[in-house]
């Protein structure tokens, strides 16, 4: 009798041992499994996240080229036309008609086209380099004189020896800057700063308007989604300082590392 009770606690014992190792085998499989899956979601994301990154790269640079095509058709095709059509007609009116009424609607049309074709492809970048491009395109802005624009360009000529891609890119980024500045913030006063700060470039765009709330995304609006594309495709960092009232500050920093000179 003893030895089938035996026999029964035997076989008990490992039913529960089978029984345990089996669920543990199940729990173990289980979990990795779920790891497993987690891993695929976490590179299928960041996967969706580079393709989306690399989609929006392109699309920046497909717009570049555009801007430049279409800024020199203006500036060499619609340009010459307008300055030839106003010799043409120049040549068609006599000295006793007066002064022609067409030549200042002539040469504000050419003004205008001069202005777009520059904003589309500023020339001055590849010719004079960013630091005049900069002052150009600030004082521009500030022309109208509801702005005052204080830009103080600390790093010298080694402004003008950041890469095409680089110049470019930031050259946009203070056009975004200044457009969402003009539109949306109401400020008197923007301080631009560029300076060496730990190995790195730094440039700094302040505006006194009237902010953003804390609780808002600063980054999620179209215009602040492409200067971040805009960063990011030259390795730098943009570093939003806002709240309502209080105005508006990014802190642009450009590693030397991403930093090709010519």
């Amino acid at each position: 009798m003893q030895k089938v009770t035996d026999n029964i606690f035997l076989l008990v014992l490992f039913a529960m041992t089978g029984t345990f190792i089996l669920a543990a085998a199940f729990i173990f499989f289980f979990l990795k499994y779920q790891r497993r899956v987690a891993l695929q979601k976490e590179a299928m994301q960041k996967a969706e996240v580079a393709y989306s990154e690399q989609l929006l790269n392109a699309t920046l640079i497909s717009q570049e080229d555009e801007r430049k095509r279409i800024g020199r058709d203006l500036h060499d095709d619609v340009g010459a036309s307008l300055s030839n059509l106003k010799m043409i007609m120049a040549q068609t009116v006599t000295v006793a008609e007066g002064k022609p009424e067409y030549k200042p609607l002539i040469d504000k049309i050419i003004t205008t086209v001069r202005t777009i074709s520059h904003s589309l492809s500023p020339p001055g970048l590849e010719l004079f380099g960013l630091e005049y491009t900069l002052h150009e395109l600030f004082d521009g802005f500030a022309a109208g004189g509801v702005i005052a624009i204080d830009f103080q360009n600390n790093l010298g000529k080694e402004l003008d020896t950041l890469n095409d891609q680089t110049a470019l890119a930031i050259f946009r980024v203070m056009q975004e800057l200044l457009s969402n500045t003009v539109k949306h913030a109401g400020a008197k006063n923007i301080s631009i700063k560029t300076f060496a700060a730990d190995n790195a470039s730094v440039i700094t765009y302040h505006d006194d308007g009237k902010g953003m709330d804390n609780g808002a995304d600063k980054k999620n609006g179209m215009g602040m989604q492409n200067i971040m594309a805009r960063l990011k495709m030259i390795q730098a960092s943009g570093e939003i300082t806002t709240a309502e009232g209080k105005g508006f500050l990014i802190k642009i920093t450009i590693p030397q590392q991403a930093i090709v000179t010519v």
